[in-house]
């Protein structure tokens, strides 16, 4: 039987991760994060009321079989006009939410026309928001409006209870590889583990669990983060162990890291020693994905971004640990 790997996050990095592993001999499902809250998810939400169909959208077209012109289609954004900023792979999921009164048959409609390998599965269907507590005691909510805050974070929490999604819960109870991916430390990746049902799931569950650390710090959220910080907060939330964290222990030439400094982030020191003293093992490897060209997902240049082929071959190794 084909390995079940069931990968939580959201954003980009998990997107990417997913687009690296759909060529290997394996059942993918992907557990995404519904908590953003910017650009066109954002004017959605507010108006719909429906869970963030954003990084559900680029989790899909990471796991597409369909030719690059349906991608592009469901990827492509307004470029002016009332619909300026809204993607109309967006606008598919939320119409068709609306018509059939359902978030995750919507999902699985768009699975089905861009010929997913794998599944999509949102980690909760309530339309709930992030709410951030931060070290000068100021609280906030919504994750468009926690990213702009150059503050530390001291906790947070979902806005209102949110049942996890039952066949979210399935997938992770049946895993042989649980993944959760690198992103935004809080907002992508933590979010899903405020849904206690995902939280409880992946403590009780038999497999093997590994987290993917991020290459940077996000600036203001995770500023003078180490690698050993990131590990500590996924433990926290997560309320139980990881058996295994992939870092990157090469360092990327200043001409990458220029863009990021400009904006606040900066490169995250290999610190393998650190984390096992943890009780995680680590995998390190050179993570940083060569050549500054466009990527397929979500459109930007010249950023440093892992390389999904290295990260999945290095996953498919853990499965024969």
């Amino acid at each position: 039987m084909k390995p079940e790997i069931v990968c939580i996050g959201g954003g980009t990095g998990q997107a990417a991760l997913l687009r690296g592993l759909k060529d290997h001999d394996c059942s993918l499902t992907a557990i995404v994060t519904v908590t953003d809250s910017g650009r066109s998810t954002g004017m959605l939400r507010k108006e719909l009321r429906i869970p963030a169909p954003g990084d559900i959208r680029n989790c899909i077209i990471s796991l597409s079989g369909s030719g690059e012109l349906m991608k592009d289609l469901f990827q492509y954004r307004f470029p002016s006009g009332e619909l300026e900023g809204h993607s109309f792979g967006n606008l598919f999921l939320a119409a068709f939410t609306e018509v059939s009164g359902s978030f995750d048959r919507a999902i699985k409609e768009l699975s089905k026309i861009l010929n997913i390998k794998g599944k999509v599965l949102p980690s909760t269907l309530k339309s709930t928001h992030l709410v951030a507590e931060f070290e000068d005691g100021t609280i906030i909510e919504e994750e468009a409006n926690i990213r702009s805050r150059k503050s530390p974070i001291k906790d947070i929490r979902l806005k209102d209870d949110a049942a996890a999604y039952d066949k979210a819960v399935e997938a992770i109870t049946s895993a042989d590889l649980i993944v959760i991916c690198p992103g935004s430390l809080y907002t992508s990746v933590i979010s899903n583990f405020l849904v206690k049902g995902i939280r409880n799931a992946v403590e009780d569950s038999k497999a093997k669990k590994v987290y993917v650390c991020n290459l940077v710090t996000q600036p203001g959220l995770t500023d003078n983060y180490t690698q050993k910080k990131h590990v500590e907060e996924i433990l926290r939330y997560l309320g139980s162990k990881i058996d295994y964290c992939i870092i990157n222990n090469s360092r990327p030439g200043p001409d990458l890291m220029i863009h990021y400094e400009k904006e606040g982030s900066f490169f995250l020191e290999p610190m393998p020693d650190e984390i096992e003293a943890l009780g995680v093992e680590v995998i390190e490897d050179d993570l940083i994905l060569k050549g500054r060209k466009k990527q397929e997902i979500w459109q930007k240049q010249d950023y440093l971004r892992h390389d999904p082929d290295k990260i999945a071959k290095m996953l498919m190794g853990v499965m024969k640990k």
